[in-house]
């Protein structure tokens, strides 16, 4: 029974990766981190929930080191995972009708942010694991390139709307039994705080489920996916400065607001010059202009939904969606 456990396969993937296009621009240089909190580097990829990002994973000094293992809800990292060693572990069910797994002891279905957050036990001041918005964003309002190397490491560079960028570098996976997995030259992953949903084969729900989300960086890119609990997975950490207490570290984006009519931004707040930038949703950038008397022109665009982005002076003052028709 624990044998076939054993051969479940570990890493899930259900969503296609970022896609990559000929035509493309050369990708922007990558960025330098845009401040420290905590004593780690962070970077403002210019996302709608303010949310930063850290440049290197849990356990690293630089985005070029794969950092620390750790299973889902465990605060100290190791280097070999089993199911008999997962803190979190009571045993096994079969179920002839329904499948078998593992029982687990229910520490929540969300983590983030929580005493089972290993990223809030290992760095405090407001860091933790990301959240489902939050990886949401990082997948849905960025973009790469797709699998490229950079300083010998093999890894993905996401940008984010104001063209600040993270590298996810492919790290691998902790031991799971003492053998190394199958994928751990090729392929990394990085823990959500985050439960996967989980049923066995007649539809019966699994509670706790055995999975939880995860980010899966492979050789062709960037995706979401789901892992076993307690595997050894990477950390990225991030932070958001409101709920943490330390706005200051970016603008106050509750003053300004940008609204679009008859072909022009309009930035309402104390800021009327700048640049405006409009993003498509897969994070790709349309046009640009200068901001005067707080508006900027646009040329004609398609109907639908974008990213605009205003920045004076070099820092990103607001992002938001806005529909154009």
């Amino acid at each position: 029974m624990k044998n076939r456990i054993l051969k479940t396969i570990l890493i899930a993937l259900v969503a296609l990766p970022f896609m990559a296009f000929a035509d493309e621009p050369q990708p922007p240089a990558p960025s330098e981190p845009d401040g420290v909190i905590g004593g780690h580097e962070y970077v403002d990829l210019g996302l709608p929930s303010g949310t930063l990002w850290a440049t290197y994973n849990v356990g690293a000094t630089s985005p070029y080191e794969k950092g620390w293992y750790f299973a889902w809800g465990e605060m100290e990292p190791r280097e070999d995972f089993s199911w008999e060693s997962y803190k979190f572990f009571k045993g096994y069910e079969v179920d002839p009708n329904n499948g078998e797994w593992a029982v687990l002891e229910n520490i929540g279905s969300d983590i983030s942010g929580t005493e089972y957050d290993a990223a809030r036990y290992q760095w405090g001041n407001g860091w933790r694991l990301p959240n489902e918005q939050e990886s949401y964003e990082l997948r849905m309002l960025c973009w790469s390139n797709g699998s490229s190397e950079e300083n010998g490491v093999r890894g993905v560079r996401i940008y984010g709307p104001n063209e600040h960028s993270i590298f996810l570098p492919v790290c691998g996976f902790g031991l799971w039994y003492g053998e190394p997995d199958p994928f751990y030259n090729t392929d990394g992953a990085y823990w959500t705080g985050v439960e996967m949903p989980e049923c066995g084969y007649n539809g019966r729900p699994i509670e706790p489920s055995n999975i939880a989300k995860s980010m899966l960086v492979d050789l062709t890119g960037f995706t979401r996916a789901s892992s076993r609990k307690a595997y050894g997975l990477n950390i990225r950490a991030v932070v958001n400065p409101k709920e943490a207490g330390i706005a200051n570290v970016v603008s106050d984006n509750g003053k300004v607001r940008l609204t679009y009519r008859n072909g022009y931004v309009h930035i309402s707040g104390n800021h009327s010059e700048g640049i405006i930038k409009v993003f498509d949703l897969s994070g790709r950038m349309t046009c640009s202009g200068s901001v005067v008397d707080g508006t900027c022109k646009l040329p004609e665009l398609a109907d639908g939904v974008y990213l605009i982005s205003y920045a004076d002076k070099g820092s990103i003052i607001a992002t938001q969606k806005l529909t154009i028709k």
